[in-house]
């Protein structure tokens, strides 16, 4: 995975929500472009707060960590 890829995705008007892939079989959802920031090689991915913990949290993705990038349809369907 390339940044170009990544922030092709991001950059987009408007902005269709995504779920990252990783190698590792875990997967990641970003709802919003604001909840992702491109770092040099990596992407840090912010998440709301967790009512169980009242904290937000975060992610800092290495853009090797990425098999793929899969465009969330549900989320079109009720925007």
């Amino acid at each position: 995975m390339t940044s170009e890829d990544l922030r092709s995705e991001l950059e987009k008007h408007p902005f269709t929500p995504i779920r990252i892939h990783l190698v590792s079989g875990y997967s990641i959802e970003i709802m919003k472009a604001s909840d992702a920031t491109m770092l040099q090689n990596s992407v840090l991915i912010t998440h709301a707060p967790d009512p169980r913990f009242e904290e937000a949290g975060y992610d800092v993705v290495s853009l090797r960590n990425i098999e793929r990038i899969e465009q969330i349809r549900s989320a079109l369907k009720r925007l």
